[in-house]
């Protein structure tokens, strides 16, 4: 029963910081399009959201939500020792696991795999890393709230 309890929150978890993520990507490329000069009818914007949703879930480009699960699964899992650690911590491991695991992520790709091209346009630059880490963070708070006392 406890490793039902705790993949079900691990599922709501990164279905939250997925949907949240691909949000907050979406609306920064919008943004920076809008910056740019061109124009979106509300259509053209909620077509690009949906768009991106499935895309970055099932569609061509899987690979960013495939990332977001790995990064907030290695995330969870160092912050479930280090709250037996650091005691006092233990009721914001879980946010700050899932915010700092999307920060490592964006990181460790740009400078590792994308080697500074700028691989996740929407999730890049002072607001964007943000919202990412946000994401992150709300799905930490999602795990911890969802998991009981399974681990």
């Amino acid at each position: 029963m406890r490793i039902f309890r705790l993949a079900a929150a691990f599922v709501g978890a990164a279905a939250v910081t997925f949907g949240l993520a691909t949000m907050f990507y979406t609306h920064q490329v919008l943004e920076k399009r809008a910056a740019i000069g061109l124009e979106f009818t509300p259509a053209q914007k909620y077509s690009n959201y949906l768009d991106n949703l499935v895309g970055f879930a099932i569609g061509t480009v899987p690979s960013y939500g495939m990332i977001l699960v790995i990064a907030l699964l290695i995330g969870f899992v160092v912050a479930a020792g280090v709250k037996r650690v650091l005691v006092p911590l233990a009721p914001i491991a879980y946010p700050l696991a899932g915010a700092a695991a999307i920060f490592v992520m964006l990181w460790a790709v740009e400078t590792f795999v994308a080697k500074g091209s700028g691989a996740f346009e929407g999730a890049s630059g002072p607001v964007g890393i943000a919202l990412q880490c946000f994401a992150g963070f709300i799905g930490g708070v999602v795990f911890a709230l969802t998991r009981g006392h399974a681990d």
